[in-house]
This record gives structure tokens, C-alpha cells and sequence, in this order.
């Protein structure tokens, strides 16, 4: 009897090689799609940050009504994580939170989120750190700084410049998310400031982390690395946007 010959399967698989190009092609498109989403990720957390301060502005303008004045800026000393006094107003010397009390101990910190009936998260941008907001001293030592009497209204002292001047030299607040970059902000739980990642360059970027000077930048956003990077969100009010927005009967707005 004549053997057949029997064909057996042939094996099915993939060899190392294609194996290997298949890991390569897989890594090209992730990483394609990493870059891809980064500037969804970016612009989404630049979102996060507006909503939050637009959220503290709110919280600011019902301090104001019941209150009078404006709070203090809290102090960037007292981290979260160990002082049972962080994020409150101190106001007439390190320790005093009590509102309308004095002048601000500091005039520029964080915002005092347990006097606004917020929580740290609150006053936390999209980039992990602390907004910083600055106040005018002389609107918040008494019951009556950010009440209008007749049409005489109060005045703030705060500068905030754009590219061709100053925008203007009576802001009552100013609040500052440092950005993508986060030069200059506070970080959460510890307080410790950024260091400048422009190095110096950005002279509006430096001018938002200069506190002394009570003089802030605000222009368009500019993603160039350099002299002219800036993407801080710099937001204010004056003591006449505030108290206009406090409603008849209210910050002595006719009723």
C-alpha cells in the first residue's frame, strides 16, 4: 500500500521582528496622541483656574455686603498642613483674623478661603497652585471702608498696567493664577513660593511676583519663551465695581 503524504498546518504567529515593529508603531501613536492632547489637557486646566477665581470674586463681593470691607490677604506662612490658622484674614499684626479690625498685615498673600466660606481646593488653580490676591490695606479695617457715602465711593491704591499703561491705580483687589509655568506662585499646603521659571525675562511676569510695589501686569497671553512670555490670569475690581455690584441696600447703595 502506497503512503500518503499528510500536509501539516502551517504555524501561525508573529516573529520578534514583526513583533518589534508592531511596539514601534503602537509607541508612535501614543505618543502623537500625547502631544495631541496636551494642549486640550492645558487649555482645560487654564479653564479650571478662571472658574475658580471668578468663584473667590463671588465670594469677595458677599464678604463685602456683609461685612463692609474687604478681607485681608492670608499669610503664606501658615501652611495647611500644620497651622490651624491658615487661609484666614490677618489683619493688624500676624495672628488677628478678626474682620474690619486694623490694617492688613500683609497686602499682598493668598486668598483668606476660611473667611470666604471656601476650602483650599477653592483657591487652588488648574496648576496645582495657590492664587495670590492682593488687597487695598485702607478698605479693610472698618465695618464702613467699602460702603459708598452719597456718591462719594471709597478708592483702592492697587496699580494694574497693560501694554500701554496703566489700566488703574485704584484697584481695591487684585487676584493672580500664576499660570502654566507657575512662576512666582504659592504652592499649596506649604506656602513655599515658585521659583521664577523665566528666569528674570518676562518683566510682566516678574512685575506679578514683585509684591512690594503694589503694581501688577495684566496683557494678552504669550506662549514665547523669553522677554515676552506671560501667562498669568490676573482679575480686579475697583471699590466702585464692587459696591455698584452690592445691590440697592447694600454698601450704601440707595434702597
Amino acid at each position: 500500500m502506497a503512503l500518503r503524504k499528510i500536509d501539516l498546518p502551517r504555524q501561525l504567529g508573529f516573529t520578534l521582528i514583526e513583533i518589534a515593529i508592531v511596539l514601534v508603531v503602537i509607541g508612535l501613536l501614543v505618543s502623537g496622541g500625547l502631544v495631541a492632547i496636551s494642549p486640550v489637557l492645558q487649555s482645560a486646566k487654564i479653564s479650571e483656574s478662571k472658574s475658580k477665581i471668578a468663584r473667590v470674586e463671588s465670594a469677595l463681593l458677599a464678604y463685602v455686603i456683609a461685612n463692609g470691607c474687604l478681607p485681608c490677604p492670608a499669610s503664606t506662612a501658615r501652611p495647611s498642613s500644620t497651622d490651624a490658622a491658615a487661609g484666614q484674614s490677618e489683619v493688624g499684626g500676624a495672628g488677628n483674623t478678626a474682620p474690619c479690625a486694623g490694617a492688613c498685615t500683609f497686602t499682598v498673600g493668598i486668598v483668606p478661603w476660611e473667611n470666604l466660606g471656601l476650602a483650599e481646593g477653592d483657591v487652588t488653580d488648574g496648576f496645582n497652585n495657590l492664587l495670590t490676591y492682593a488687597a487695598t490695606s485702607a478698605l479693610s479695617d472698618s465695618a464702613t471702608d467699602m460702603t459708598r457715602s452719597g456718591s462719594t465711593y471709597p478708592a483702592g491704591a492697587l496699580t494694574v498696567t497693560d501694554a500701554l499703561g496703566n489700566l488703574t491705580t485704584a484697584a481695591a483687589y487684585v487676584i493672580v493664577g500664576h499660570g502654566v509655568d507657575g512662576s512666582f506662585a504659592f504652592a499649596p499646603f506649604t506656602g513655599a513660593q515658585r521659583a521664577d521659571q523665566q528666569g528674570g525675562a518676562s518683566a510682566n511676569q516678574t512685575q506679578n511676583g514683585d509684591f512690594a510695589d503694589g503694581t501688577f501686569a495684566l496683557v494678552a497671553p504669550n506662549p514665547n519663551t523669553g522677554a515676552n512670555y506671560f501667562d498669568d490670569i490676573v482679575v480686579f475690581k475697583t471699590a466702585p465695581n464692587m459696591i455698584q455690584a452690592c445691590g440697592a441696600g447694600s454698601c450704601g447703595n440707595p434702597a
